[in-house]
């Protein structure tokens, strides 16, 4: 009996570490020059590679995130220039993590898209700030959110009729406006589950920890379809002057595999210990 419970103590702890080996860091931006981090190299923290779907949407680089680190900084403003920014590189992300730290000057949102296969075929989760307040996650087959348009002229905003799932962004009300407060967003794509974390940066308890230590979602949906692999991309709606302070994508599966005391690692924990 005893060598029974230690052979499946055994098998249980190999599928454990099989599990968490499985899972790959396969993008990473910190927009740091001559970066040794970035994956798969540092031209992912070139500007000039972050070509937007919609050309009035103009991104350069920025040196005052929230903290001094480097960031990506989106220069116009306008439904006009809403859209999607294809992730340089990432052309088959099924499930995994997606996430990026974020800064507002103006009350719109930011979000990503994922699994996406042409025009309206993926989905889109939307972090809200003051216009706003919610977690939203839609899908690209209703709609949400064609080039050039807002949430609000696609009918993916707030409780919107083509919202999947929803829920307030439980960040309060009359949020600065003025790049000075950082906020972490997460989303995690397992087979048919979407779930969504969103919070201030310093709330959040690291960059490479499982979801689980994020605490409870803000919003899931269970329900998306498996449309095989496409790509991520950064979308935002008239996003004047928003920043982004990284960039995280790994797959195929769903936790962060990697060691905590490597400097990837603790470059994240610089950025939040900035706070």
């Amino acid at each position: 009996m005893k060598r029974t419970h230690l052979l499946t103590l055994i098998a249980l702890f190999s599928v454990m570490l099989i599990g968490h080996a499985s899972a790959q860091i396969i993008f990473f931006a910190d927009f740091e020059s001559n970066s040794a981090e970035a994956v798969p190299d540092a031209s992912v923290n070139d500007p000039a590679n972050w070509v937007s779907e919609n050309a009035g949407t103009i991104w350069a680089e920025a040196t005052e995130f929230p903290g001094g680190e480097g960031a990506l900084h989106q220069t116009q403003e306008g439904c006009g220039i809403s859209g999607n920014t294809p992730l340089p590189g990432v052309d088959d992300f099924s499930n995994g993590i997606i996430q990026g730290v974020f800064s507002w000057q103006d009350d719109d949102s930011v979000g990503f898209q994922f699994r996406r296969i042409g025009d309206d075929r993926g989905y889109l989760v939307v972090f809200g700030y003051n216009e706003t307040p919610q977690v939203i996650v839609g899908s690209l087959a209703d709609g949400c959110c064609p080039s050039g348009e807002c949430l609000s002229g696609c009918a993916c905003e707030n409780d919107g009729e083509n919202v999947l799932a929803s829920a307030d962004h439980g960040l309060g009300a009359g949020l600065t406006q003025d790049n000075s407060v950082a906020y972490f967003g997460r989303v995690q794509v397992t087979d048919s589950l979407i779930q969504v974390w969103y919070m201030p940066l310093a709330d959040a308890p690291g960059l490479f920890v499982d979801s689980e230590e994020l605490g409870d979602p803000v919003v899931e949906y269970d329900g998306a379809d498996d449309l095989g692999p496409g790509t991520v991309g950064l979308w935002h709606e008239s996003w004047g002057n928003g920043r982004v302070g990284s960039v995280l994508v790994t797959g195929p599966g769903g936790t962060v595999a990697v060691d905590p005391h490597a400097k990837l690692s603790t470059t994240w924990a610089d950025v939040k210990n900035s706070y």
